[in-house]
């Protein structure tokens, strides 16, 4: 009786059909119950995008990144950082009523790849990244998200190889907790706390930080672009509590879901490579960054 019952909440919906000559039309995964809550497999976007100028977060990009100061060891002032990956929605739930609350629940991926230029374009290290992140929001200004992510670093076999270094191991896995308001559509301030639960070197402690804001202008160029810019800051207990900070500016446009960003990056902080936590650097980034 309970699978019947289930059944028939959801309003039957006959296929689209081309108006040409008649063929059917792959439906996307959605449903619509009787009450009017919506159901979506894969979809795209987030209830809370992922953090605009932050350079950790995953993501797919090309970018080149002249030094201002460097910290890891015979390096060159020229270096040009890879990343695959992003947040991709598994489930949403579009609620009905006065909030229309909405609820999603996403996986991270991503690997961040650093290549030096001095010693033929050697890789010096890179991040893998995985997760599972849940998010709300509703009609308001306000929405939240609560995360589980692993991180691991590793070294670039040809830079462990002529520096004789030995990897440390870094793994991190955390609980965040974030909160974003948007007063407007242009406008978005965000703060987020983390705690981990494991790590493998003991140089490492367990909570991290973070704020930042976001603003992105009106469209111009006939409606395909906008010009955005974004300011985050991040600190960790590992690294004393020192403020690191991203500074980023560019244009931005949408297409099929995915979102494109030409952009220009100060970043005073942590290289994005996190075998390298313990030192600070200075760098200068351009490039291309694809959101799913």
């Amino acid at each position: 009786m309970l699978v019947p019952a289930l059944i028939g909440t959801v309003r039957a919906q006959p296929p689209d059909r081309e108006a040409d000559d008649g063929a059917s039309r792959p439906r996307d995964p959605m449903w619509t119950l009787a009450s009017g809550t919506r159901v979506t497999l894969f979809p795209s976007g987030d209830l809370f995008p992922a953090y605009v100028a932050d350079p950790q977060r995953p993501a797919n990009a090309m970018l080149v990144r002249v030094q201002q100061r460097r910290g890891i060891p015979d390096t060159s002032v020229r270096r040009t950082a890879l990343s695959a990956g992003g947040r991709f929605g598994f489930l949403r739930i579009d609620g009905r009523g006065p909030n229309r609350r909405s609820w999603q629940v996403s996986f991270e991926a991503g690997i961040d790849a650093l290549f030096g230029t001095t010693h033929s374009d050697e890789a010096l290290g890179w991040d893998g990244n995985y997760g599972i992140t849940a998010t709300t929001a509703s009609d308001g200004p306000w929405s939240v998200k609560l995360a589980f992510l692993h991180l691991s670093a590793h070294l670039g076999d040809e830079y462990e190889e002529r520096m004789q270094r030995a990897r440390i191991d870094y793994t991190r896995e955390e609980v965040a907790v974030g909160i974003a308001w948007r007063p407007s559509s242009r406008w978005r301030a965000y703060a987020e706390t983390a705690r981990a639960y494991s790590m493998l070197d003991a140089a490492q402690a367990p909570w991290r930080v973070q704020h930042g804001l976001e603003y992105e202008t009106g469209r111009f160029w006939g409606g395909r672009f906008a010009a955005y810019g974004a300011t985050d800051c991040g600190a960790m207990q590992e690294r004393r509590w020192r403020i690191d900070r991203a500074i980023e500016g560019g244009l931005v446009t949408r297409l099929a879901g995915r979102t494109y960003r030409l952009l220009m990056q100060y970043h005073d902080g942590r290289p994005p490579v996190a075998e390298f936590f313990h030192v600070s650097e200075s760098a200068l980034t351009w490039g291309l960054r694809i959101d799913p």
